[in-house]
Parts: C-alpha cells; sequence; structure tokens
C-alpha cells in the first residue's frame, strides 16, 4: 500500500495544471489515498476483540464498540466477502435489536478451527449471561431486514462506483477536445444521483428479494 501510495503521488505531480480544478483534484486524490493507508494501518494496530464477563468489546480503527451479553441475541459464523483480502469465513454477533456486530480478528485467517473457537465463546457466553441461546423468530425478522437493507446500500455504492468510469470518459473526452471538463457534475453530482436513485430502487423491491443463504 505505501508503494502504491507512492506511485499514485508520482502521477499525480506529472499533471500540469492548466485549469483551476486541477490542483484540487491531485489534492483530493492524494487524501483519499493517505486517508486509506492510515485508516488500514491503524486497524491493524489497535483493532481487537475483548471477550469477558461483561461482554463482548470490538475496537476498529477508530471506533470502540461494547455489547453487555444480556444484550446479545447470537454468535455465529457467517461467509465472508469474496475478496483475496477478505477471509473465508468470519463471525459476527447479533444483538437483540437486530444489529450486527463484526469481531475483528476472529475469522478463518485469524482461527485454526473457527467453529471451535466460536462455539467456545457462545460456552461461555451462555454461563456469563446466565442464560441458554434461544431462537426468537422476531429477531430473526429484524435480522433479515437489516440484511436486506445492507444489501440495498451495498448495490447502490455499486453502482455509483460504476458510474465513475464513464464519467472519466466524458471529462477526458471534454478535456482533449478543450472543453470544460465539468469535474464536480461528473465525479460528484453525477454519482450521488445514481447512487440516491438506485438506493430508491433497491430499497422499493427489498420485499421482493429473498435473503442471502448464509
Amino acid at each position: 500500500m505505501g508503494l502504491y501510495m507512492l506511485w499514485i503521488t508520482v502521477k499525480l505531480g506529472t499533471i500540469d495544471n492548466d485549469r483551476p480544478w486541477e490542483p484540487w483534484f491531485k489534492a483530493g486524490m492524494a487524501f483519499a489515498v493517505l486517508s486509506m493507508f492510515i485508516w488500514m494501518l491503524a486497524r491493524l494496530r489497535v483493532g481487537h476483540t475483548f471477550i469477558g464477563p461483561d461482554g463482548v468489546t470490538t475496537r476498529g480503527a477508530v471506533i470502540r464498540r461494547h455489547r453487555a451479553w444480556p444484550d446479545l441475541y447470537d454468535i455465529r459464523v457467517e461467509p465472508g466477502p469474496a475478496g483475496r483480502w477478505s477471509p473465508d469465513h468470519s463471525t459476527l454477533a447479533y444483538g437483540m435489536d437486530g444489529r450486527r456486530l463484526p469481531l475483528f480478528f476472529v475469522d478463518s485467517r485469524q482461527c485454526d478451527d473457527l467453529p471451535a473457537e466460536v462455539e467456545a465463546i457462545r460456552t461461555d457466553g451462555a454461563a456469563w449471561r446466565d442464560m441458554p441461546w434461544t431462537y426468537l423468530p422476531e429477531i430473526e425478522e429484524k435480522i433479515r431486514r437489516r440484511a436486506l437493507r445492507r444489501a440495498s446500500w451495498n448495490r447502490a455504492f455499486i453502482c455509483m462506483m460504476c458510474s465513475y468510469v464513464p464519467a472519466l470518459f466524458l471529462i477526458l473526452w471534454r478535456v482533449f477536445h478543450d472543453e470544460d471538463g465539468h469535474p464536480v457534475l461528473f465525479l460528484v453530482w453525477g454519482p450521488l444521483a445514481v447512487l440516491l436513485a438506485c438506493l430508491t430502487l433497491f430499497v422499493a423491491t427489498e420485499s421482493r428479494r429473498p435473503t442471502r443463504t448464509e
């Protein structure tokens, strides 16, 4: 990531500032890459999951979250997102409100036997919360609805990112023809409109989509 950031910085430095928006574009790109790099380093350095008698505590790059055992509904192993940078399976703690809490580094890459590790956590959790893990249909429905809403946001975000491809072609075409590239229109307002339109569509069709089978 460090080499990649250095390469992007060198490439941005070779762009001539012939137009008033180009310095802002280069600064924004450099800031975005630097922020991503710092976030990754911070998450690897301070990220952790702590499980004790008072509940489950996770900390990422910045945010610290805690759930007491009585507020937890279940702890599950679920498939992770596809990709070489993500573990095949990760662990999620679900609250009584249906919200999920990812347990950082409790995954198939960090644990040799993830199911056994999670089962041990569930056993200790049942003793600390002084009640067994039970199946509640109303909580399962909340989890299902939140999963559909996350899927709607993810799909809308993917559509927004895909909209940058034609936007970049339009900007380059206008620049090569000595016209104003309108970067704010094509790189900000256009993708934002795509995000809102796709999110509205996906949310409206949530009831027709099945929840992904874990």
